[in-house]
C-alpha cells in the first residue's frame, strides 16, 4: 500500500507543498475501507469529510428520482472525492460508490479548514483543483450538447484506456453497455449499436472481456 507522504504527493491539490506540510496533512488523516459496491458518500447529504483514494476506485455520479445515473467520471489512487463540499457549506453535488474493495485517507472538514487557515500555500492548490475540474465541467457539458453518440463513446474508450506492456490498448477491467452509457449520457441499446460496428470494423475486440483498441477511431461514422 502506498504510504501517506508519497500518496500525497501524487494529488494535484497537495504536490506543490513542502515535506513540512504534507506531514501536518498527513497527521490529521486517518485511513478508512469501503468494500465494494459501498456507498462512500451520497448527493445531497451534508459533506463532513474528504477522501483521498489509496487503492482500489470509485465511480462519482448523479441520479433522478427514478434511479438513472450519469456516471461523470471514475477515480482511482491519489483522486481526492468530497473536497467541493467542504469549501461551501452546501450539501454534496454528486454521490460516489466503491467500484472495487477501496482504501482513502479520510480528512474531516474541520481538520481541513484549520490546515487551510495554517498553511496559506495549500490554498493555491485548491485553486487550481476547482479551476481544473471546472474546465473539465465546461468540456463534458460541450460534448453532450453537440457530440453524437459515436463521438462520445469514442472519446470516452481514449480516455479510459490503458496501454500495456506489449503495447496494447485496452480498458483497465470490464464495462458494461450500461455503465458505458451511464457515463456518457446514453442509452445501453445506443452503445451497443455503435460497438457492434466498432467491432465489426475491427476498430475495438473484445477478449475475455476485456475491450482492446485495435486502430485509431474514424472522426465521424
Amino acid at each position: 500500500m502506498v504510504d501517506a507522504i508519497t500518496l500525497l504527493k501524487q494529488v494535484y491539490l497537495f504536490k506543490h507543498l513542502d515535506e513540512p506540510v504534507l506531514n501536518a496533512i498527513a497527521t490529521q488523516a486517518r485511513d478508512v475501507t469501503f468494500k465494494k459496491n459501498a456507498i462512500v458518500m451520497t448527493e445531497g447529504d451534508v459533506g463532513e469529510s474528504m477522501y483521498i483514494i489509496r487503492s482500489g476506485s470509485v465511480k462519482v455520479f448523479v441520479s433522478d428520482t427514478d434511479g438513472k445515473e450519469l456516471i461523470l467520471y471514475h477515480q482511482d489512487t491519489g483522486s481526492v472525492v468530497g473536497d467541493i463540499a467542504l469549501l461551501d457549506d452546501a450539501p454534496r453535488s454528486a454521490s460516489v460508490t466503491a467500484m472495487e474493495a477501496t482504501t482513502a485517507l479520510m480528512i474531516s472538514k474541520q481538520r481541513f479548514l484549520d490546515l487551510l487557515r495554517e498553511h496559506p500555500d495549500l490554498s493555491i492548490g485548491v485553486i487550481r483543483s476547482l479551476t481544473q475540474r471546472l474546465r473539465e465541467a465546461t468540456e463534458g457539458s460541450r460534448r453532450l450538447a453537440l457530440d453524437n453518440v459515436y463521438q462520445r463513446l469514442t472519446d470516452k474508450l481514449t480516455e479510459l484506456k490503458v496501454t500495456d506492456s506489449q503495447d496494447q490498448d485496452h480498458l483497465p477491467r470490464k464495462f458494461s453497455h450500461q455503465e458505458l452509457g451511464n457515463m456518457i449520457g446514453a442509452s445501453r441499446e445506443m452503445v451497443g449499436k455503435v460497438m457492434a460496428e466498432l467491432i465489426k470494423g475491427e476498430y475495438v475486440e473484445v477478449d475475455d472481456g476485456i475491450l482492446y483498441l485495435r486502430k485509431k477511431f474514424p472522426k465521424d461514422w
